[in-house]
């Protein structure tokens, strides 16, 4: 079988799960950052087409973190190699993380004895259940309020197993108030971060995964398209 059969048969046996948030206006973002505004553009009377201009901040909806985010002269999301966003995904459930609080290495390797090793170049997905509160305006405020993180230590576990990216339900993958230190370790050490995932609820231990950020030249980071992939 050729690799455009083997494509094809992979389509036609897969079940795939859009574990992205829909971009519309009214999302949760950071208070430093623009939110997600469309402007008028046209309506079909005028060309006989209908489109939108935006306005957002790089890090909007599901995104990607580039090392350059946290890492001066570091790696830009038009330079992540497509295949570090392409692999094996797995969820760690930590729903029990206290609000503002941060998972610790003994729910990493409690996961591990459950269902088996963390290997290089997973991409590690944390679900404390923060995706619930995701609404728009007014409804979506406790989203960016006193959300939980992971450890600094536990960053370092993931950056000795040598994961590819470390995702978050949250809307940081550091907890709320403290110094980001989750994200001066992997960044500044090749690891990529992803943040306000949805979805995970529905998804096992272990699955495929295929992330498409946008490549913006220079970029600190993007919105993007995070698909998971399942036997159908």
């Amino acid at each position: 079988m050729n690799t455009l059969d083997k494509f094809l048969d992979f389509v036609a046996t897969s079940k795939f799960v859009d574990m992205t948030h829909p971009l519309e206006e009214g999302i949760p973002h950071w208070p430093t950052q623009a939110g997600l505004t469309f402007h008028p553009g046209m309506k079909y009377v005028e060309d006989g087409s209908y489109w939108r201009n935006l306005t957002f901040c790089e890090h909007t909806g599901t995104h990607i973190d580039a090392l350059s985010h946290f890492i001066e002269g570091g790696e830009n999301v038009d330079e992540i190699p497509i295949e570090r966003l392409i692999g094996r995904g797995v969820k760690i459930d930590v729903m029990g993380t206290a609000p503002g609080g941060v998972t610790s290495v003994e729910d990493v390797k409690r996961f591990e004895t459950e269902h088996g090793p963390l290997q290089k170049g997973d991409l590690v997905f944390f679900r404390f259940g923060w995706d619930e509160k995701w609404k728009t305006g007014e409804e979506g405020k406790p989203f960016m309020e006193n959300w939980p993180g992971i450890s600094k230590e536990t960053a370092e576990y993931l950056l000795e197993k040598g994961v590819s990216a470390v995702g978050t339900d949250a809307s940081a993958l550091d907890a709320a108030n403290t110094p980001n230190p989750a994200h001066k370790v992997l960044l500044g050490n090749g690891v990529n971060i992803i943040e306000n995932v949805d979805k995970l609820d529905v998804l096992p231990a272990f699955f495929g995964v295929i992330g498409l950020p946008c490549r913006f030249k220079g970029g600190s980071g993007s919105t993007m398209r995070l698909i998971a992939v399942l036997d159908k």
